[in-house]
């Protein structure tokens, strides 16, 4: 009789195992998931503080080269 719970004990956690190592799988491809939109994210902000930063350059050559021809 106790070896059959020890058993039944050992399906059980081995199956709550299983489980929870696919959750955690899930859990894990989320994450990653997440990770790479931030990184786009982080990506997309840097590239538009370098728009924003050429569109000032040129906004101050354009202003120069208004002063000079005027």
């Amino acid at each position: 009789m106790v070896n059959a719970i020890l058993e039944e004990m050992g399906r059980m956690e081995s199956r709550i195992n299983k489980r929870m190592d696919e959750r955690f799988d899930k859990i894990e491809k989320r994450l990653d998931s997440m990770q790479h939109e931030l990184n786009a994210c982080k990506l997309e902000a840097g590239t538009v503080d370098i728009l924003i930063k050429k569109i000032d350059q040129l906004e101050k050559r354009i202003e120069e080269l208004e002063r000079k021809t005027a």
